[in-house]
């Protein structure tokens, strides 16, 4: 498909508000570049130290508002310096806290990430805090009646298992932004209608290293599209019997701290739109591409008007060599 029409499908969908239910992890960031390592003992200065919301659910609840998107965040939040400051960073951006519990007098989850500008990669230090765990009790069926699509994140495994099936079973897309294999991944991998993963999750969750037949073996436990990214090698789909490869755009990059949020939402609006398969990879690694034009998981998220004028116009940069077969 032509990025005309890529862009095309952006248009009809400009005047259009999907309503999305995310759950999963929302954290305090903590940012800065390094070149090299300060040895033991010692200290170093750098040259700026940012603040700013972080993790991958909450991240993408942002990204998903930004693009024009009703999204709702069940999350579980704080009264902690860190905690306040997530919270009005994530108001401020449109997205309702409405449904998310609240548990004074703990310890926020927050994340100290040193971005390495050499080779456009960053090493990320977390903390979950000691923030209980969603229970499925607190999960209401009926949030499922104003929502048109459910988003996990995998963190918050007794919450989303509440949900997604009854999810499915009303026809909702249910997509899983699988980062990490965790307690509840292979449970949850089946109750979903797409799960895009890290070039890590599906060959660690099925114990195939082939990215292609770890996908085949991801896919037959239950969603109807599945995909594995390849960072600035692209991303490898498959919905139907074919694997589709679709490239990473060429930016200057500042910092990858949130790309993979951010291609989630990307993919999850474009899904939530009625997309295509490769359409929704593509949006994605639109969103990807604009955001890490900016520090942190957030600065550079683009709106929907930005993501068009994007995608008319970008390049591309080379498929990495385990999917220059599948490139379409």
């Amino acid at each position: 498909m032509d990025a005309g029409k890529v862009v095309s499908m952006l248009g009809s969908a400009m005047n259009q508000a999907p309503r999305v239910l995310v759950v999963g992890y929302s954290a305090l960031d903590v940012n800065f570049s390094v070149h090299d390592l300060a040895a033991p003992d010692s200290k170093q200065e750098v040259e700026a130290i940012r603040l700013g919301g972080g993790g991958p659910g909450a991240t993408a609840a942002v990204a998903l508002s930004r693009l024009g998107a009703q999204v709702r965040l069940v999350t579980p939040l704080t009264d902690d310096l860190p905690g306040r400051c997530q919270r009005e960073e994530l108001l401020a951006a449109g997205v309702d806290l409405g449904l998310a519990p609240e548990y004074p007098g703990y310890q926020s989850a927050r994340a100290v990430i040193l971005v390495h500008p050499a080779t456009e990669e960053r090493t990320i230090y977390w903390s979950r805090g000691d923030l209980p765990h969603i229970p499925a009790a607190l999960m209401d069926p009926a949030w499922l009646e104003e929502t048109d699509l459910l988003y996990l994140d995998g963190h918050e495994p007794e919450a989303a298992l509440a949900l997604a099936p009854l999810a499915r079973r009303l026809g909702l897309p249910v997509v899983l932004d699988a980062g990490t294999v965790r307690a509840g991944s292979r449970e949850l991998v089946a109750t979903c209608s797409d799960v895009i993963g890290s070039r890590r999750f599906a060959p660690d969750l099925t114990g195939e290293e082939d990215p292609v037949l770890a996908l085949q073996l991801l896919k037959e436990m239950g969603p109807a599209r599945v995909g594995m990214t390849f960072g600035k090698g692209g991303v490898l789909g498959l919905a139907d019997e074919v694997p589709v490869a679709v490239p990473a755009h060429d930016v200057p990059v500042v910092d990858t701290t949130g790309a993979g949020d951010a291609f989630h939402a990307g993919y999850a609006l474009a899904l939530a739109h009625g997309q295509d398969f490769p359409t929704c990879l593509r949006w994605g690694a639109g969103v990807a591409a604009l955001k890490c034009r900016g520090w942190g998981g957030r600065q550079a998220l683009p709106d929907l008007s930005c993501l068009t004028g994007f995608l008319r116009q970008a390049s591309v940069r080379p498929l990495a060599p385990d999917l220059q077969p599948f490139a379409i």
